[in-house]
């Protein structure tokens, strides 16, 4: 599917554009599903999309522990987020000893953390619990882009069909040693969790830090750190321009299907954005030399609200920014990948009323909603970002489009002439030049490129595209 990129010549022009997030009345009661499990400490819910997937088509999973935690109970809802009857018993399905992490799904069954796979009715495919997979410890599990399941051990990748029988195609019957640049150290000095999959490799995030960053690819097909990402395979997180004192918080993947994230640090006084491209490298077009600085706390109505402990969120090219006050209510601030504050409902930090906890919360986004999950309940927000059409934008004057991912030309779309286009590569050096909106790329591999327009007047843009 392609997607449309909007250059904004002046970065100020964007500094007035507004986000709205407002409650989703179709959703549960009034926009909050409530009840599921019970407020106990061992049965808050979990619904955690960085480590799996929680959606079945629209329909959505939960997950609670039940009986003392003896038990793992999947509760599936309707879009509205009514119980979906043709699930189980009444939506739920409760699988003993078994918890949602790793957990997988599809539009016509879902994996447990386990040797379990369930069909889309909640029954049982005891054909797959009855095969050869059985690889029940805490090392993750994932379902690949072609159906096979990955099992990620200490020492050793396996792989499996989609039947649960091993794919002899993957090392000796299906079983492959993990180089000992990414085998797990049996003394526990260095700890690894998986960050999210594309293509076939696994992206993990490590503990302590190795190489430049707490994030590496590993190559599935080879069982090894991929040494073209990044550098030696570690992916830039952090460049000179922050400042000395910020130290790493967390890194969220961006809803772009191309394997960057939004990496977050701290210090006293602000919290900080880079972002790392699909190549493991830091883009330096975001912000100001590729950093964001942020506010660390928000005053509204009096009462401050901080961002110091909270996990951002992103939504197309907006980065989103939980923040709790003192009573554990939360609301959100917005920034553009520009580093410009957007106002949220017409002011620069809006709070989401009623999503106060006790236990544990959980904010995400999917698609164009935002989810909060407290304790047991969940409510759900609809973000809209004010879209121009493409005639309203190709009429203002400053901005230029293009399509992005391009593929064997590149033409721009402007109501400013353009006089000369050059692409660069990551190095830097140009690889291509043109006159005019219109460029044959043709001749470009596929990958990640800087884009410098300039246009008649003088006026210089330099943005970042990539050549699918």
């Amino acid at each position: 599917m392609k997607k449309t990129c909007t250059l904004l010549v002046l970065a100020c022009s964007i500094a007035n554009a507004q986000i709205t997030i407002t409650k989703d009345t179709s959703f549960g009661n009034n926009g909050t599903v409530s009840g599921l499990g019970s407020p106990s400490p061992n049965d808050w819910l979990l619904l955690i999309p960085r480590i799996h997937s929680t959606f079945q088509g629209s329909k959505i999973f939960v997950s609670y522990h039940a009986d003392n935690s003896s038990f793992t109970q999947f509760t599936r809802l309707n879009a509205d987020g009514s119980p979906d009857a043709a699930f189980g018993t009444n939506g739920t399905v409760v699988i003993p000893a078994f918890e949602a992490y790793y957990f997988y799904a599809n539009n016509d069954f879902f994996y447990t953390n386990g040797n379990r796979k369930y069909l889309s009715s909640g029954q049982e495919d005891t054909n797959f619990s009855n095969a050869t997979m059985q690889m029940t410890d805490w090392n993750y599990k994932i379902v690949l882009p072609d159906g096979k399941i990955f099992f990620r051990g200490d020492n050793a990748f396996s792989k499996f069909l989609p039947d649960g029988n091993p794919d002899a195609s993957y090392g000796t019957n299906g079983s492959m040693s993990a180089d000992p640049s990414v085998a797990g150290d049996p003394n526990g000095s260095i700890n690894y969790e998986f960050f999210f999959n594309k293509d076939q490799a696994v992206y993990e995030f490590i503990s302590p830090s190795v190489g430049l960053s707490n994030i590496r690819k590993v190559s599935i097909g080879t069982g090894s750190l991929d040494t073209s990402y990044g550098q030696s395979g570690y992916a830039h997180v952090k460049n000179a321009v922050l400042p000395t004192t910020a130290s790493y918080a967390v890194s969220v993947r961006t809803s772009a299907n191309d394997g960057s994230f939004i990496n977050k640090f701290t210090d006293s006084g602000n919290i900080y954005f880079t972002k790392t491209d699909g190549q493991g490298m830091l883009d330096q077009t975001v912000g100001a030399g590729g950093v964001i600085a942020a506010e660390k706390s928000f005053l509204y109505n009096g009462t401050a609200y901080s961002a110091q402990d909270t996990e951002p969120l992103v939504y197309n090219d907006v980065i989103l920014v939980p923040a709790e006050n003192s009573s554990q209510d939360l609301g959100i601030a917005c920034y553009s990948l520009n580093g410009n504050n957007l106002t949220v409902n017409n002011g620069t930090f809006y709070p989401l009323s009623g999503t106060s906890y006790t236990t544990l919360r959980f904010t995400f986004v999917k698609d164009n909603y935002l989810y909060v999950m407290h304790d047991n309940n969940i409510s759900r927000y609809i973000i809209q970002k004010p879209v121009l059409s493409v005639k309203e934008q190709a009429d203002q004057k400053d901005i230029i489009r293009f399509e992005n991912p391009f593929k064997e030309q590149l033409t721009l779309l402007s109501a400013a002439d353009i006089r000369e286009v050059e692409i660069l590569d990551e190095s830097g050096k140009t690889v291509l030049r043109g006159k005019g909106p219109k460029l044959n790329t043709s001749s470009l591999l596929k990958g990640s490129y800087l884009i410098r327009i300039t246009s008649v007047s003088g006026k210089v843009t330099v943005r970042k595209g990539i050549k699918n």
